[in-house]
C-alpha cells in the first residue's frame, strides 16, 4: 500500500505554492525551472537540458506562450501543471514519484469520488475536483480545496487553488465560479483522517494601488490581459505600476465604475464577473486547422486537436453558408469553422 502524506501539509504547499506566485509549465512537478530539479539546492550551471530556454519545456510554446513560459523561468521558485501539484508536493515529502495525469488522479486515487458538485459533506481542505467535456474517461485539469469562502461554513463556497495555465500560474478561484463537474478524495496517497489545516494567511488584495507589488498584483495584473486590457512593457510582473494604473483605470471606465485606480472590492467583483462570463470555442474535430481568415482558402496559422479550448472574440462571420468563430491563437487573432467547433462558457 502507498504511503499517505498527511492532506494538512499537503494544503500547506499548495498555499505555499500560491503565495510564492508559482508558474505554470505543462508537464512540470514543482520543479525549480532553470534547472529542472525538484531540489532547489541544485545550482543553475546543472541545468538539464530540457529545461534550458532552447529546450523541450520551453518550446514546446509559441508566441504569446513562450513569452510567459519563459517569464516564469525568470521569476519563480517551483513550476507546475495541475496534477503535477499534486505528483510533486507528495514527491518532495515522500521521495516517491507517481506520474499521473488528472485523469487517472480521478480513476485511480479516489476511492470516495463522483460527478457534479463536490457535496458539502466532503468538502473538505485538500479534496480534488475535476474538468472533463465528456465523462471522466475525458477530465483534463484538476483543483484543489483550500478552504471555505465564509469562515465557519464548509457547506458554502470554497476557495481553491490549481496551476490553471501558462498565462496564469498557480492561482485561487471560487468553486461555484469555476464549475467543476467531477470531485474525490485522493486517498491512495493522502490522508484524509485529521483535515484541520494550518495554512499561511492568505495575501490581502484590499485596496491594491499605485506602488505595490506582490503575488495579489501580479493575479490582478493576470485578469486585466485576461480581459483584453493589455501590459505591453512589463505584463505580470507584480508591480503596480503607472502601466497597470492605466488599465486598471480603462477597465473601471469601460463597466461604470469609479475611476479610483485602486483594486477595491467594487472592483473585484466587476472583475470576477465578467472573466466568468467571457466564452470560450471548444474544438469538437480530431485535427482543425485554424484561418488566419473565414474560409478555407485562407492562410492555415496551425493546427488545434479535439477537447482544445480557444478564447471566443465575440465576432462570428458567415462564409459560405457556415459560421466562422474568430479566436486567440498563439496571441494572435485566428478564424475556425463552426463545422468543427461551437462556443461554450
Amino acid at each position: 500500500m502507498a504511503k499517505r502524506m498527511p492532506i494538512g501539509k499537503f494544503v500547506e504547499e499548495l498555499v505555499a505554492a500560491l503565495n510564492r506566485g508559482d508558474g505554470y509549465i505543462m508537464g512540470s512537478y514543482g520543479q525549480n525551472p532553470r534547472t529542472g530539479y525538484l531540489d532547489l539546492s541544485v545550482p543553475e550551471s546543472k541545468c538539464k537540458s530540457s529545461w534550458k530556454e532552447n529546450g523541450y519545456y520551453y518550446t514546446q510554446y509559441s508566441g504569446s506562450q513562450r513569452t510567459a513560459a519563459l517569464k516564469w523561468r525568470r521569476q519563480c521558485v517551483r513550476v507546475w501543471d495541475c496534477n503535477g501539484m499534486a505528483e510533486g508536493i507528495y514527491e518532495i515529502h515522500t521521495g516517491t514519484c507517481i506520474n499521473s495525469k488528472a485523469r487517472y488522479n480521478y480513476a485511480q486515487w479516489c476511492s470516495i469520488k463522483g460527478s457534479g458538485l463536490i457535496p458539502a459533506k466532503h468538502r473538505v481542505p485538500g479534496a480534488a475536483v475535476f474538468w472533463s467535456n465528456s465523462g471522466a474517461s475525458s477530465i483534463h485539469h484538476v483543483a484543489y480545496l483550500w478552504k471555505p469562502v465564509k469562515e465557519g461554513k464548509p457547506d458554502g463556497d470554497w476557495y481553491i487553488i490549481e496551476a490553471k495555465g501558462v498565462k496564469y500560474g498557480v492561482v485561487k478561484s471560487k468553486l461555484y465560479s469555476r464549475k467543476p463537474n467531477f470531485w474525490g478524495l485522493m486517498d491512495k496517497y493522502f490522508d484524509y483522517e485529521n483535515s484541520t489545516v494550518e495554512t499561511p494567511s492568505e495575501p490581502s488584495v484590499d485596496g491594491l494601488k499605485y506602488g505595490d507589488a506582490g503575488t495579489d498584483v501580479r493575479d490582478m495584473q493576470r485578469k486585466l490581459m485576461r480581459l483584453g486590457y493589455d501590459l505591453p512593457k512589463y505584463g505580470a510582473d507584480g508591480d503596480f505600476g503607472s502601466e497597470t494604473l492605466k488599465a486598471l483605470k480603462d477597465f473601471q471606465q469601460d463597466h461604470g465604475l469609479t475611476i479610483n485606480g485602486v483594486y477595491d472590492e467594487a472592483t473585484r467583483e466587476v472583475m470576477a464577473k465578467a472573466l466568468d462570463a467571457r466564452k470560450y470555442v471548444l474544438i469538437t474535430g480530431n485535427s482543425v486547422n485554424v484561418r488566419s481568415a473565414p474560409g478555407t482558402e485562407s492562410r492555415i496559422l496551425g493546427v488545434v486537436h479535439k477537447d482544445d479550448r480557444l478564447n471566443y472574440q465575440d465576432v462570428t462571420k458567415v462564409h459560405d453558408g457556415r459560421d466562422w468563430y474568430l479566436v486567440e491563437f498563439k496571441g494572435e487573432n485566428a478564424w475556425v469553422s463552426s463545422k468543427y467547433s461551437r462556443i461554450e462558457g
